[in-house]
Parts: C-alpha cells; sequence; structure tokens
C-alpha cells in the first residue's frame, strides 16, 4: 500500500465520525484539515472535492456496514434467524453510540438527496441492496416453507427497512432505546405473523434444546 492510499484511508477514517455527526453541508473544508491534519493542498491531491471525499465515506461507511452485518448473520442458516440477527446487529450498534448521529446513510438521504444526484443514487443503491438481502431472505424461507407463500416479500422488505430508519431516528432525537426496540419487536412480530407451523416448531425444539442445555449447565455449577 502506498503512502498517498494510507493518508486517503486515514483522512476518511478520521472524517467519518464528523460526517455521520454533522452531514455534508455542516461539513466545511477548515474542519476537514483540522480533523485529517492534511494541508490543503494535500486534500486536493487525494480528492477531487468535498463531494468526492464525503461520497468515499459514504463508501467507506457502507463497506463496514456489510461486513458488520455479516459477521452476525453468516452465525445462522435459517434466512428468519439472519433477520432477526441483522435486527439485533442494528440495534446493537446504535445503542452502543447512545444513539448519536443515527443512521449516516438516512441522515444523508433526507439532506442531499434533493440537491445532489450522485448523493441521492448513492444512497438509493445502500437502500436498494439492504431491502433486496432481506427480500432474498425471506423468499428463501418461503421456500422452505418457514414462511406462507402469502408472504409479501418485496413490500415486507421496504416496511422493514422504513421502519427501521424511522425507529433509528425517533432514537437519535429522544436517546431511549425503548424507541428503538419497540420497532424490532414489532417487526419480528409482523414476520411471525406469516411463519407457518413448520417455524413454529423449529422455535420450540430451539427453545427446548436452550432450556435444556441451561439446565445441564446449572447443575454442574
Amino acid at each position: 500500500m502506498t503512502k498517498g492510499i494510507q493518508t486517503k484511508q486515514a483522512v476518511i477514517e478520521r472524517i467519518t465520525e464528523h460526517i455521520h455527526c454533522y452531514g455534508f453541508s455542516n461539513t466545511s473544508l477548515h474542519d476537514i484539515i483540522a480533523i485529517s491534519g492534511v494541508k490543503k493542498g494535500n486534500l486536493y491531491f487525494l480528492f477531487k472535492n468535498k463531494e468526492a471525499l464525503v461520497l468515499e465515506v459514504l463508501q467507506s461507511a457502507f463497506n463496514n456496514h456489510q461486513q458488520y452485518i455479516a459477521k452476525h448473520t453468516s452465525l445462522y442458516s435459517n434466512p428468519i434467524q439472519k433477520i432477526f440477527a441483522m435486527l439485533d446487529a442494528v440495534f446493537t450498534y446504535h445503542a452502543q453510540r447512545t444513539f448519536l448521529g443515527g443512521c449516516i446513510f438516512g441522515n444523508t438521504a433526507v439532506e442531499m438527496a434533493d440537491k445532489n444526484p450522485a448523493f441521492k443514487q448513492f444512497i438509493a443503491d445502500v437502500f436498494h441492496q439492504w431491502t433486496q438481502w432481506i427480500a432474498t431472505q425471506l423468499d428463501t424461507a418461503k421456500e422452505q416453507g418457514l414462511l406462507a407463500s402469502r408472504t409479501p416479500t418485496q413490500e415486507l422488505s421496504h416496511t422493514i427497512v422504513a421502519a427501521l430508519e424511522g425507529g433509528i431516528m425517533l432514537a437519535k432525537v429522544s436517546k431511549n432505546a425503548s424507541e428503538l426496540s419497540a420497532v424490532m419487536t414489532t417487526i419480528k412480530n409482523v414476520i411471525q405473523l406469516y411463519a407457518t407451523n413448520k417455524t413454529n416448531n423449529k422455535r420450540k425444539h430451539n427453545a427446548n434444546k436452550t432450556g435444556h442445555h441451561r439446565q445441564s449447565s446449572g447443575a454442574g455449577i
């Protein structure tokens, strides 16, 4: 890795939190120079302009988000459990931040979608990939007989993302975990409305299995 690439990555890492909390318009060139520690001339050598820099920040944030979600969902083979693991991971991420800043992608959508075509397209792609990942899990669950064939996978996937973004925004404003946890619980309950007996039987089996392990573990203490 060249020194230029290292410096570029360092700038992106250092400025990400500021962008997350203050957005594009409230981040000045002076802010970027002060936070990154890179001189103005070097900054323009690394990035064409502020727009290019912030787009790379968003791309980096999305890559990190994908890796974070994959780390938690890869523990499960059941598609419904994958969705629930994604929901739990999203909640944990925001709770650990004490809901500071909300969702960097939702923030950017509100601020920039009507102002800048490049940002609009980037955020549209982020939400499209997120909804399609959820839809794929729901479709797989239908194919495996875990969800009823009547399950509206595309509509439900969009509803889940919309509810999540709303819950994250409410928690950002109130700094109250219950705002987001209520949304998470409702999403899980809605998915369960489409669950088949096969899913319910698996849940009972897993619950019994977990209870057995806990009992055995307790007896050994």
